[in-house]
Order: C-alpha cells, then structure tokens, then sequence
C-alpha cells in the first residue's frame, strides 16, 4: 500500500453519523448489506477510499458515525476503544500505530452533521475536543469539506452508528463495542477459490397480497470474473422454477449486457414472482454453478429462506381509512393500489386518522410502502373498524400489506331501499325497519349471522357490538342489503 502518512504528524477519524432522535430519516443499514464505497478526505486533507485503499486490500475497517452534539458519542469517543484497536493494528507505517501492528485494521471517525472545525475541537455546542489525541482519521462534512450525504449513503438512523466492513465489503453494525478487534473473526477469509458465488437477501422483497417478487444479492467471491449462476427458487420444500442469471441491465446502453462482475463485486437480482401464496408459506432460494461449474465454496452462501406474510387479506373496502404514522416530517409514506401503482395515500410521520383521497376497491391488494424510519409505529384501520395493518417501519424501504378480499362482502351491495325505511342511524338500542318483509338478519363484518327474526318493526340491537354490520332483508324471494351502524 502506499503510504500517504509519512509527512503527516495527526491523523483523525472518519466517523459516519445521524440523528440519536426518534425523527429520523433513514434507518441502519441490514447486517450483510454492501458497505457504500466512498473517497473521503480526513482533516489533513488526506484522502481515503474504502474499497480501493482497504477492503480490497485485506483490511477490515471500522466506521464511528458520530455528531458533535451527541453525548452518547462523546462517551464512546472517551473509552479509547477504536483508538486502541488502530495503534496496534491499523496500516503498518501510518501516524501513531505500532510497529508492531497485526496490519489488518483501519479506522475512521465521521462527523456526519456538518459540524465546524472550531466544535470538532471544543468549541460551543459540542461534547469537547473530538481532534485532540485522536491518532487515527477524522473526516469532517462542514461547508467546503465532505458532503453529508454519506451519512445518508449509510442510512445513518441514530447517533453513534459504528458499522464494521469486512474485506468481503459486508457491514455489519457492531455497535459501541469495547473490544473491536475481537469481531475480526467473524470476517470470511480473502477469496481464493477460482469460481465462488455467494448470495444474500435483499434490503426488500417486493410484495403483493398473493405473491412476492424476491431480490436477492449476489456477490463473486472467486478469482474469475463471474458471468453466470443458476438460481433456484422453492415453495415449502416444493421445486417451483430454476434461472440462469448472466445478464443485467445497463442505463448506460438503455439494455442488456452479459454479467461480468470482477472479484468482489455484487449485483442485485430481482426474480420472478411467487404466485398463489397465502400467510406462512416458506420461500427457499438457492444459488449455484458459478460460470456454469459446481461452487467451489457453498458454505459462504447466507441460507436464504422466508416466511410469506401477506398482511391482512379482507379489509372492508366500502368506507374510509384511518391511518396513523409515528415519526415528523423526516418520516415519508405512501399506500398505494398494487394492480396499478395508484397512489390513494401518501404523507409523513406524525399524523393520525388520516384518510385516503381516493376509494378503495374490492378485491384488490394494498402495500404501505417506505416508511423511512426505525422503528417508526403505523396503524391502518378499515371503516369497520379491523386493524388492518400494525407494525413498525425496520429498514429504509418497509412493505405491508392488505387485500379488500373477495368472500364476505361479495354479494354485499347498497341498494336504495325505497320501500324500507331503516332507523335510526346509528343505532343503539332499537333499530325500526318500516315497510313489509317476510325475514331479515343482520351480519357482522365475519359473515356471521348475530341476529335474525320474522317480520317485525323493530328489533334489540342492544346486544350487539359497536361497529358496522349488514342488514339483510328477504321481500318476496328478493334480498336486499344495507349497512347499519351500532353505537351502544
């Protein structure tokens, strides 16, 4: 490596932060996603580049985000950890680390917020003197430095957020650890095998409410360049198709161009759907036959396999939603209609019994869809009051979702009774049906019958729960149907 440090009597700390807030705009980074490559210049005007200047080199390296502000990091920032893990085994021949060094670390501290040299070394609204004593990198994002965004490109949800990237350019955060060096194990060798695919999850998988469409990740972990792999997907236990992946798609030529990744690259995939699917269904992917030969190594795969929750399948469509969303402004979502991406709701965090602007319509299925925050609450209730939707948001682009159903308002329509006259509405007590009949029931949102009676002017709803039911009645061998509503 060369070795840009001679000259150079400090290093700093690259550090990547966000907000330590319940607001937040993004949320962490899954454990095994592909660490961003950046190229980012410390306070003494050095640059760095993760992949090319570490990970590709054998380094792992660990990554403090952090803000000036921030007490929590200032208390990690005062245990040392980090500093002691780059003196004695950061870069052989960098500013402060030991002769000694085992030469398979490097570290950086990030302030992610933009504060001012002057806070970075003390000054009013900071923790203290983040610059004094700290041996290894620091990278600043103030005007005229380092953008912010690289906060952003790692999803920075909460501050501090230390991530460790292996040489294999997975992260994983590891939090504020005492001992870093001792996560060094869990990083894969270097690759060394000739034809070596590895696979991973995806970030999302895209849903509907009777089929997923599977993205998964796929890295070449092999000394030959990777142009193909055979993918196999698997419905509990049960073969449902194979595909050989060997081209992807290219803004560039505006088509496709064969696969041809370099060692260490990834790609994602975006698969075929997964049709037919109700809750609980088990869905195993498998990947194989790097360049059209057996994997050399097919333990370093990540075990993917799912269970399908398809979100609630019978939301009453015939009423308005009440939607409720946790976070501020920084907290976007939308619901949207799947058959044709037609938004019917969108906003950010903060609100509660909102409805959607446009109907919805039966049998037909809803995601609520990037709700960009951790652990950010959510709520969907239908006009019948059902909890249709309840979660929290765990990653940057989260689904749920729902279905209007198909069962028990099929036959359910709204005809003008205009030889019946029902009241009150609500009802409470006693509902008055005027007109003659020979029978009529009332239905709850289940399809169950919870009352039934002979002609009569009125009936004892008293009985029955808040909320909104169907009154069937039977005149003459014809059958009509009106919502009612209880309010005891």
């Amino acid at each position: 490596m060369k070795n840009k440090y001679l000259s150079i009597k400090s290093l700093m700390l690259i550090t990547l932060m966000t907000l330590l807030s319940t607001q937040s705009l993004f949320a962490q980074l899954p454990n095994g996603s592909t660490a961003p490559d950046f190229e980012l210049t410390d306070l003494n005007g050095v640059s760095h580049k993760l992949y090319e200047d570490y990970t590709d080199l054998g380094y792992t390296v660990f990554l403090d985000f952090s803000a000036i502000w921030c007490g929590p990091c200032w208390s990690y920032h005062q245990t040392h950890a980090l500093k002691d893990v780059y003196e004695n085994h950061g870069p052989a021949g960098y500013p402060g680390v030991s002769p000694n060094t085992t030469n398979d670390v490097m570290v950086f501290f990030i302030e992610g917020q933009g504060g001012t040299l002057a806070q970075l070394n003390g000054a009013s609204n900071s923790q203290g003197d983040w610059v004094a004593g700290t041996t290894y990198p620091i990278i600043p994002t103030y005007s005229g430095t380092n953008s912010t965004s690289i906060a952003s490109a790692y999803s920075i949800g909460y501050w501090p957020t230390v991530y460790q990237v292996c040489p294999d350019r997975t992260l994983t955060e590891c939090g504020a650890t005492s001992s870093p060096y001792s996560l060094i194990n869990a990083c894969l060798p270097p690759p060394s095998l000739n034809d070596d695919a590895r696979s991973f999850m995806s970030n999302s998988a895209g849903s509907g409410c009777s089929s997923v469409t599977p993205e998964i990740s796929i890295q070449n972990y092999g000394l030959n360049n990777l142009t193909e792999v055979k993918i196999d997907v698997s419905l509990n236990g049960v073969f449902q198709y194979s595909t050989i992946f060997n081209q992807v798609w290219s803004n560039a030529t505006n088509s496709y161009q064969p696969l041809n990744l370099a060692t260490l690259d990834m790609v994602d995939v975006l698969l075929d759907p997964v049709t037919g699917l109700v809750n609980g269904d088990v869905i195993s992917i498998d990947v194989d036959m790097p360049n059209g030969v057996a994997d050399t190594d097919p333990l370093n795969n990540q075990v993917i396999s799912f269970a399908v929750d398809l979100g609630f399948d019978n939301a009453y469509w015939d009423g308005q939603l009440s939607i409720d969303v946790a976070g501020g402004p920084d907290n976007s979502w939308y619901l949207k209609q799947v058959s044709n991406n037609l938004l019917i709701a969108s906003g950010f965090g903060g609100v509660s019994g909102v409805n959607n602007t446009l109907p919805l319509v039966f049998n037909e299925c809803y995601t609520l869809q990037s709700i960009n925050g951790t652990n950010l609450a959510y709520t969907v209730t239908d006009a019948m009051g059902n909890i249709i939707l309840n979660g929290s948001a765990s990653s940057v682009e989260d689904f749920d979702n729902f279905t209007t159903g198909d069962q028990v308002w099929t036959n359910i329509e709204n005809f003008e009774l205009s030889t019946f006259n029902v009241f009150p509405v609500p009802a409470k007590d006693l509902l008055y049906i005027e007109g003659k009949y020979d029978y009529l029931r009332v239905i709850d949102v289940l399809g169950k019958e919870v009352l039934n009676s002979t002609y009569t002017n009125s009936i004892n709803v008293s009985t029955l729960k808040n909320g909104l039911y169907i009154l069937e009645i039977t005149s003459s061998n014809l059958k009509f149907n009106k919502k009612i509503q209880i309010s005891n």
